[in-house]
């Protein structure tokens, strides 16, 4: 089975305004480039996340949990024919990632809470995941969608990504609801070993909000209900550093 291994890296996300993101683009576009595996560097993101019967994932998230797992299956423009199953370990503003690869069928099994072919196939998140299941009881429990424009350099490994119309919905059904304002975007940084001078000076001078949440987490709270609407109003508790410049 397939299994892919990425180095540990610096990641942050930011949140932006939809003029802040088109000048910030601009400017990144003219060192950076668009990500080669898709046309303008532009694609769609689909993302089914799990946690477990205790919502491990979400709380540790919410508490501030230093050294903590995630799992997800994550697809590209509509295209199941290749799908990773994905374990992502964070260690403060650190991230590994590693994957398996998942055929639809196999997608199709843990989308209905199916785990017991994993134990029949080699590979790390595999092993991974059925062991928190085993102990855990894990289950897929939020689709999250959105647009990604991405921008690489291969100085430090830098990728800047913004990622608007971010959406999400239970698994299976039919309605999804929208998590973030139209006019707000989601703008990553991430990098390995350094972050080189020259790109962090493109990004200087703009009023950002870095936010403390993650994607699955907006999603979850917004839709069990936390909010009075289903789009996320942001406020000084989502970001650490509101209207901070980078």
């Amino acid at each position: 089975m397939d299994s892919i291994k990425k180095p540990f890296r610096f990641e942050r996300k930011y949140l932006l305004s939809s003029d802040v993101a088109f000048l910030l683009k601009q400017r990144v576009s003219y060192v950076l480039s668009p990500d080669s595996s898709s046309p303008g560097g532009q694609y769609l993101v689909s993302s089914l996340y799990f946690d477990d019967q205790y919502n491990t994932s979400f709380y540790e998230k919410q508490n501030g949990v230093l050294r903590r797992d995630k799992f997800r299956a994550r697809y590209y423009n509509g295209n199941m024919d290749k799908i990773r199953l994905e374990r992502k370990h964070k260690h403060g503003e650190m991230v590994y990632k590693e994957s398996n690869i998942l055929t639809p069928v196999q997608y199709q099994m843990i989308c209905s809470g199916e785990y017991a072919f994993m134990s029949q196939n080699p590979g790390p998140v595999f092993e991974a995941f059925y062991t928190a299941h085993v102990l855990r009881h894990m289950r897929p429990v939020i689709v999250v969608d959105y647009t990604r424009q991405a921008y690489m350099h291969p100085a430090g490994n830098v990728r800047i990504t913004f990622d608007s119309g971010l959406s999400a919905s239970i698994p299976s059904a039919s309605h999804s609801f929208s998590i973030l304002a139209e006019e707000k975007i989601m703008m990553e940084i991430k990098y390995e070993h350094f972050m080189p001078s020259f790109i962090e000076s493109l990004l200087t001078g703009f009023p950002f909000t870095q936010l403390s949440v993650s994607k699955y987490v907006m999603s979850k709270l917004v839709l069990h209900g936390m909010h009075k609407n289903s789009t996320v109003v942001i406020s000084d508790s989502w970001g650490a550093n509101v209207d901070d410049d980078y």
